[in-house]
């Protein structure tokens, strides 16, 4: 069986949009089908369906998880990314804002070719990831995003869910990164596919916001009120980057936040 695209961690927000715009033209695969930190797992799936590329969204994304697991998180962001690398077959891999740590010495949103400072075990292995699919093949392709949303996960359908049903959320305010609508990124990553794209992009739905200032705009739709904390208030596992705001200068932009959590509105509320 031959497919153009095999997907792993299908089940996920970005490989569910991927399988719903690509259709019989991929194949999906997840646990325990396909295990990215098995070779012989990853072998076994690439002689079955002969896929051209590989797209990656297998990943340990629960940041706190991989600081205090940092075996597991190398072991599926970056060892499980080289076992999809060394296949020879074409890979795309989704990577996190957080290998960046804070500002560029002002508030400017990071370029592709800005300096990384990882920062939590997080970004550090999937920045390993990152290494082990372009140094394997500099056609592959590596995606920077940030703080996914689709119909029912992500921060979006968190937000709305809480101030119109509980009247109030809990937001950060000490933290400004970028939304990334699942299905835009989805629609981006055939594209960049398709026109032959290579090397580093940065992908998300602009401009950078703190998740209180995103909150707070939903309140427009749904009353209710935000609760201002701080990272530190929350006491979790690992740090986060007070500035990750990510813009790209490789000619791909998304459409800007609010008309993606407006057609998100339109069509989950």
């Amino acid at each position: 069986m031959k497919t153009e695209y095999l997907i792993t961690g299908a089940s996920g927000q970005l490989g569910a949009a991927l399988m719903s715009l690509l259709g019989t033209d991929a194949v999906g695969t997840d646990l325990p089908e396909v295990d990215v930190t098995d070779p012989g797992s990853v072998r076994a799936a690439v002689d079955r369906y002969d896929p051209r590329w590989i797209i990656n969204c297998a990943a340990v994304v629960d940041v706190d998880l991989c600081q205090r697991k940092p075996d597991l998180a190398f072991k599926v962001n970056s060892d499980g990314v080289k076992n999809l690398a060394m296949t020879g077959r074409k890979l795309l891999t989704i990577s996190t804002d957080h290998v960046f740590t804070g500002f560029k010495g002002q508030k400017v949103p990071f370029l592709e070719g800005d300096k990384t400072s990882p920062a939590n075990v997080y970004g550090e292995s999937k920045l390993l990831g990152e290494a082990e699919t372009l140094d394997a093949d500099p056609g592959n392709i590596v995606i920077r995003t940030s703080w996914m949303f689709s119909s029912q996960k992500g921060m979006i359908p968190f937000f709305w869910k809480s101030l119109s049903e509980d009247g109030e959320v809990m937001a950060v305010c000490d933290q400004v990164a970028c939304l990334t609508f699942a299905p835009d990124l989805a629609k981006a990553v055939i594209d960049i596919i398709s026109r032959g794209g290579n090397g580093l992009y940065h992908i998300t739905c602009g401009p950078g916001l703190t998740p209180a200032q995103i909150a707070e705009k939903l309140t427009e739709f749904t009353g209710g009120s935000v609760r201002e904390v701080l990272w530190s208030d929350l006491d979790l596992d690992a740090p986060r980057p007070v500035y990750s705001e990510m813009a790209t200068s490789r000619g791909i932009q998304l459409p800007g936040v609010w008309d993606a959590v407006e057609r998100w509105r339109k069509n989950n509320v």
